[in-house]
């Protein structure tokens, strides 16, 4: 006998969170092909949203003869398929990426400002410089993401952003996802604030494998194999710029 936990589902589609629907809701759903096996589903005795063709509790459903074939052509098995792609989430390597990419953008916005406006950079401290940056960055890492589909940080450390439906983020949605990324996941960069929030988000990430924000704007963060050189080429930038701002 099934218990609550298993026959209360939810799922994504058009980019919303649908439900509550039975176990045998569900089912007919996907074997009317209303759903496919790439739509994303949860209940409470899962860890996080996952793919409808990679959970077992379907086991007899249409998905069964056709589990193998609906993974990518590299991968023979199911657990193959997990471990290359780390659906658990790896928080560290998404913090690395976010800062990657923002201290690409600081030394991009500050050598431009030097450039145009001399004085403003010997003049502001750089505390004002970095939230300034910061909420420069909530406007073009979504124009950027919209228009190439993913950030440098991002691609250079093998992650990508999709909807949930494995397309590219329009600049709403993007921009929605930056803002609460900023505010909720870094606290705008306040100290203290930003400790917090960065605990909270890791939580989030460790016990489901999706941020907040992923949960409820319908994007997820796909993950691949990257290697010690790139981690340390990635974590050198933000370290870098912090040294420079206490030295400066």
């Amino acid at each position: 006998m099934e218990s609550d936990n298993e026959n209360v589902w939810f799922f994504i589609q058009d980019s919303q969170q649908q439900g509550p629907v039975c176990l045998f809701e569900l089912k007919k759903l996907i074997e009317q092909n209303v759903l496919s096996g790439d739509t994303f589903v949860w209940n409470k005795s899962m860890n996080c949203w996952q793919m409808a063709k990679s959970v077992e509790i379907f086991s007899d459903s249409i998905f069964e003869s056709t589990r193998i074939h609906l993974l990518p052509d590299k991968f023979k098995t199911r657990e193959e398929y997990l471990e290359a792609t780390y659906p658990f989430g790896r928080p560290y390597v998404r913090y690395l990426a976010r800062f990657f990419d923002l201290s690409l953008f600081s030394i991009i916005f500050i050598i431009s400002v030097s450039i145009l406006f001399p004085t403003f950079i010997a003049e502001t401290s750089n505390f004002y410089i970095f939230i300034f940056s910061l909420f420069l960055w909530i406007i073009f890492e979504p124009a950027i993401i919209s228009i190439f589909g993913n950030t440098f940080g991002r691609a250079f450390l093998n992650t990508k952003i999709k909807s949930v439906n494995g397309e590219r983020l329009n600049f709403i949605t993007a921009f929605k996802r930056s803002f609460f990324v900023n505010v909720l996941g870094m606290g705008l960069g306040i100290p203290l604030l930003n400790i917090i929030c960065f605990f909270l988000s890791y939580r989030d990430l460790k016990g489901r494998g999706m941020s907040t924000w992923d949960h409820k704007i319908g994007t997820v963060i796909l993950y691949g194999k990257v290697s010690l050189a790139r981690l340390c080429i990635a974590g050198s930038f933000p370290i870098g710029m912090l040294a420079a701002g206490f030295y400066i």
